[in-house]
């Protein structure tokens, strides 16, 4: 046997070993035109092999990041690695990182064996990791701050109360008792964000109806819920399956932002809620007369903390906690508002009725079950 056909057999064990490795495997001869592409690279990015070979090296990669995968190739016979990002023909962005490697052992090129291993998962993880750090760290400065606000207001409050007279004491003890409150009210509504967030999504019976009801009786006791009317409009056409605690969440936040921003001045005041509970989704429209949103707010509403107008007794929370919650249930939420004459939300999230649980599920909870 001649060293060609040595050299012929050595490269075909060396394609079979690169098609069980499950990285892309480019070859070029000396040319660096592409003589061999993995099958792999079908199932990972989605060409066919067939279109890549014959290709030079350098136009492998897209003109967006030509000079960087240049940069790869020129690294030849390093142990450098580069990271690169492609996109599949589905339009996903993958990440790899890629080595490259002198065809045959020599001080000459004679060819390139490049290797594009897919970390995508874990790159995602890295920017997931990296947004929720960012997350909770906006989270603890802007709870400090505003638990710091209130305790603030209520020490100078106590100074004014030393030197008060009787009739100032009173209205001094029930501003500080309503600046307690909202301190509890914002205390409880961070323990809410921090335990639901942490629970696995539940798939149980929920009857709407009743949920509804509930917290619109538990409204009407709001000292603010004096002139408002309730109405409701409900149909069924399938039962709801779905996280019962993260529905009521949802759904009495909104309820209850529509009374604390109900508008004082109008002499008579409505909540409308029509909710229809479909085989595939729920969907709800909350609408009311209240004081409405400025334009410039609409984008803001959902940030944490952020509120749209100083009136009102809202922590800021309520919305985000609502936002959240549709999110960890795969739902959408849109908001229709202007200022002066009221605002609508729309709510719409799967109904679990044919799902398992675990179609809700975040990454990390499915790897804690398996």
């Amino acid at each position: 046997m001649g060293m060609g056909d040595n050299m012929i057999k050595s490269e075909n064990l060396l394609q079979e070993l690169f098609e069980d490795s499950g990285a892309i495997v480019l070859i070029t001869d000396g040319d660096y035109n592409i003589r061999y592409c993995s099958s792999s690279i079908q199932h990972v990015l989605g060409f066919r092999p067939i279109s890549i070979i014959g290709k030079n090296a350098f136009e492998f990669a897209p003109s967006s990041i030509r000079d960087q995968w240049k940069d790869c190739l020129d690294q030849v016979g390093t142990s450098a690695k580069t990271e690169i990002q492609l996109k599949s023909t589905w339009g996903e962005e993958k990440y790899f990182d890629v080595t490259v490697a002198n065809r045959i052992a020599s001080h000459e090129i004679h060819g390139l064996v490049i290797m594009l291993h897919d970390i995508t998962s874990r790159k995602n993880e890295t920017i997931e990791l990296a947004r929720k750090k960012d997350h909770l760290d906006q989270f603890i400065f802007k709870t400090t701050h505003d638990l710091r606000s209130p305790i603030h207001s209520a020490m100078g409050l106590l100074n004014l109360l030393e030197k008060a007279n009787e009739e100032q004491r009173g209205i001094y003890l029930q501003m500080t008792r309503n600046t307690l409150l909202k301190l509890e009210s914002l205390i409880e509504e961070v323990n809410h964000l921090y335990k639901v967030d942490r629970m696995a999504v539940k798939k149980e019976k929920v009857d709407l109806k009743k949920l509804l009801e509930e917290e619109i009786e538990v409204l009407k006791n709001h000292p603010l819920a004096g002139n408002i009317h309730f109405e409701i409009e409900f149909a069924e056409e399938a039962e709801l399956f779905s996280d019962e605690l993260r529905v009521r969440t949802i759904l009495g936040n909104i309820l209850s932002n529509a009374v604390k921003y109900s508008d004082s001045k109008k002499s008579k005041s409505y909540i409308a809620i029509n909710a229809r509970v479909e085989e595939e989704h729920l969907k709800v429209s909350i609408s009311d007369n209240g004081i409405g949103i400025a334009k410039e707010s609409i984008d803001h509403i959902f940030d944490i903390f952020y509120r749209a107008t100083s009136e009102g007794e809202g922590t800021g929370l309520g919305l985000h906690i609502v936002k959240d919650t549709i999110t960890r249930l795969h739902g959408m939420i849109n908001v229709q508002s202007e200022l002066g004459e009221g605002t609508r939300f729309e709510v719409s999230i799967p109904n679990l009725i044919f799902s398992a649980p675990e179609d809700v599920l975040s990454e990390d909870e499915k790897k804690a079950i398996h």
